[in-house]
């Protein structure tokens, strides 16, 4: 089975914590359950991740492999 490894830097972590902790709080308010989607961008010049959850948060570029 291959895995894919994402690398994120301390920020960019944090940013993601955040993001979805604030998605649980709002899914709280709201009675409803909405689950967390992670995107993974590549292009020919630059990769980068997004995380969906109540709204996008762009995390900026990341580093990441396929073994």
């Amino acid at each position: 089975m291959k895995k894919i490894i994402i690398e994120l830097t301390d920020a960019q972590y944090k940013k993601m914590e955040a993001h979805k902790k604030r998605g649980a709080e709002l899914n709280g308010l709201s009675d409803s359950l909405s689950g967390c989607s992670i995107k993974l961008c590549c292009t020919p010049v630059e990769d980068w991740l997004e995380i969906e959850m109540n709204g996008t948060l762009d995390l900026g570029e990341v580093n990441w492999k396929m073994e």
